[in-house]
């Protein structure tokens, strides 16, 4: 035990590798003949989709992705399927029962994302800054010296999935309110890109997307993290957590803008074109569906608002 946590403290993100690929050892093989069935069943009926999928997999993967474990498509899919199922699963069976309290549990789960966020920004700055990377235009690096950071990219990647844990508390909490399209499209969408990421090119260009999503993440769930503990002093970063990650957004689309320019126009060697353009395009679907949200929100704070003073005016005329 004392081992585990000194490997944990000392390098979390050979700590997660190692459990994430022991993991695989024992459910690999029991997986393994499902895989081939539906393999078979899919070359079946669309042939040609299957070559190219598979001709797309051994062309696009990094070497540095051999090197790390979750990197199979269908146990990618296979998570993202078993999140889903789930959640809406989940909502159901919990009308039949009241909300749990789990107040501990979301403690705990808060100040391990807190510290493993921050652990990943400054992670993967200082690989940052050990590789001389510049702000944009940073190519993949597929040789030896690009695995510490493509470790940390891993990290990450990996960090999605204990990210669904925030729908299964709100599961258990039954505020269903809270489970929005947005909010199962986010976590579900940004797991399956990110392991594309890994699996294609885990450092260069990815750094910045990274280091900005983790300090973002250090902010959001400091935030929870505090007011659970019931610090009422920290309300007032509630009302700028969407408008940050907003701006996250917007920056990582004008990486993505200036990174297409400089290949496709100037004609720089660069990070590969078609995550860059799938970044640009998702950015842009995140940004205009959290500005929905925001909008929506301060349209309901403004009426709350409006509703407290027309009582509060109605109580003093009484």
């Amino acid at each position: 035990m004392a081992s585990l946590a000194q490997s944990l403290l000392q390098s979390p993100q050979d700590f997660f590798i190692d459990v994430a690929r022991t993991v695989g050892v024992y459910t690999a093989p029991y997986l393994d003949p499902v895989e081939d069935a539906l393999a078979a069943q899919m070359e079946k009926y669309f042939p040609t989709a299957v070559h190219h999928f598979r001709g797309f997999l051994v062309a696009a993967e990094s070497p540095l992705a051999r090197e790390l474990p979750l990197m199979n498509p269908f146990h990618v899919l296979l998570i993202a399927i078993g999140y889903l199922v789930t959640v809406f699963v989940g909502m159901q069976i919990m009308k039949n029962f009241n909300r749990f309290e789990v107040k501990t549990f979301s403690l705990l789960h808060n100040f391990c994302l807190v510290s493993i966020s921050a652990y990943m920004c400054g992670g993967v700055l200082y690989e940052a800054y050990r590789g001389n990377y510049g702000l944009f235009e940073n190519m993949a690096d597929h040789s030896a010296k690009g695995l510490p950071m493509a470790k940390m990219i891993w990290l990450f990647y990996f960090s999605k999935i204990m990210e669904f844990v925030d729908t299964m508390i709100m599961v258990l909490k039954k505020n269903n309110r809270q489970i929005s399209f947005l909010h199962v499209y986010h976590h579900c969408s940004i797991f399956t890109i990110w392991w594309l990421v890994t699996f294609v090119a885990p450092n260069g260009e990815a750094y910045f997307s990274a280091a900005l999503n983790s300090f973002i993440h250090v902010i959001m769930y400091g935030y929870y993290f505090l007011s659970a503990l019931g610090f009422k002093q920290v309300s007032f970063i509630k009302f700028y957590i969407t408008r940050s990650q907003m701006t996250q957004f917007c920056m990582m689309s004008i990486q993505s803008s200036w990174d297409m320019y400089a290949m496709k126009v100037l004609g720089r060697p660069g990070y590969p074109f078609f995550i860059t353009a799938l970044l640009w395009f998702y950015m842009w679907t995140m940004l205009g569906l959290f500005y929905n949200f925001y909008r929506k929100n301060a349209k309901q704070a403004k009426q709350a608002k409006a509703d407290a003073a027309a009582k509060e005016k109605a109580k003093k005329l009484e």
